[in-house]
């Protein structure tokens, strides 16, 4: 057994072994056959009729009219530069509100999301994912991915900001996908994974596993756990446990990196390559 073989290799404790091998179970289920063009959501429309307001009366006061909010209006600062679409994402069309101004994101959020509720931790955050009962829809800002600035990558800060708003909408996207198809989204290094691969790959045409490690403060070399999302995903797991998880991504994210590059793997869809990585268990990825 695969997972057997590597808590072997890592030579960990059974209490280590018994953590991971509950956290490395694949969550997913397969029983729901996805379909070929998803149908849209009743939400859908009501959207629609928000963008097409804004055409006329300006985004500002489409919000304030069309979109709930709570009791204050919606002050934008740059309503220039919103932007408002129904995007065909991997789990069928979804509103997507582009902030480009970083304290209209907060606005946004803060009011539409939390209807006036200033929420903490909120200026860590780089997007937001509303999912209601009967309203669901992605807030998005340009800050730099994982708040990873752009030298550390060894891009052009511009164009790091232009992938982090497509990584960001992959990655909510995904999230959406895995919840809505495969019965699971979870604060979990696979669920994670996926989703960075999503995103990564349709920002920059391959993955790139040193932009996922360096967002999660592991890389190899200088890995900073404290500085990087990974104490989020990992909470719960003894520091034995935690060690053995960090050796374990770098490994997974460097097969996958290889196996984005394959020519069979270019020509999968974007569904296929996802539905790839839901099938296959962080064990089986270590493997890959």
């Amino acid at each position: 057994m695969k997972i057997e073989n590597i808590f072997n290799e890592l030579n960990l404790s059974e209490n280590a072994k018994a953590e991971l091998k509950e956290y490395m179970t694949n969550r997913f289920k397969f029983e729901t056959e996805i379909p070929d063009k998803i149908e849209d959501e009743p939400f859908i429309e009501p959207w629609k009729n928000v963008i097409d307001l804004a055409k006329i009366k300006g985004i500002e006061k489409a919000f304030n009219e069309k979109v709930p909010h709570g009791n204050e209006d919606i002050k934008l600062k740059n309503p220039e530069l919103i932007k408002v679409e129904i995007y065909n994402s991997v789990a069928g069309n979804i509103p997507v509100i582009y902030a480009n101004n970083e304290d209209d994101f907060y606005e946004l959020v803060t009011k539409i999301v939390h209807k006036g509720k200033v929420m903490p931790g909120l200026k860590k955050t780089g997007a937001c994912f509303a999912f209601g009962i009967n309203n669901k829809f992605v807030i998005l800002s340009n800050k730099p991915y994982s708040n990873v600035p752009a030298e550390r990558l060894g891009l052009e800060e511009e164009q790091w900001k232009n992938f982090s708003v497509i990584i960001r909408r992959e990655h909510e996207c995904t999230h959406y996908f895995t919840k809505r198809f495969l019965g699971s989204s979870q604060n979990n290094l696979h669920d994670e994974l996926i989703a960075d691969f999503a995103g990564i790959y349709c920002a920059a045409g391959s993955f790139h596993a040193d932009w996922f490690l360096i967002g999660m403060g592991i890389e190899e070399k200088t890995g900073d756990i404290s500085k990087g999302r990974f104490p989020v995903y990992t909470s719960k797991l003894s520091d034995e446990s935690k060690e053995a998880l960090r050796k374990i991504m770098i490994k997974v994210a460097k097969n996958v990196e290889k196996w984005s590059n394959k020519p069979e793997t270019k020509k999968m869809s974007r569904n296929e390559r996802i539905l790839f990585l839901c099938k296959n268990s962080l064990a089986e990825l270590y493997y890959l």
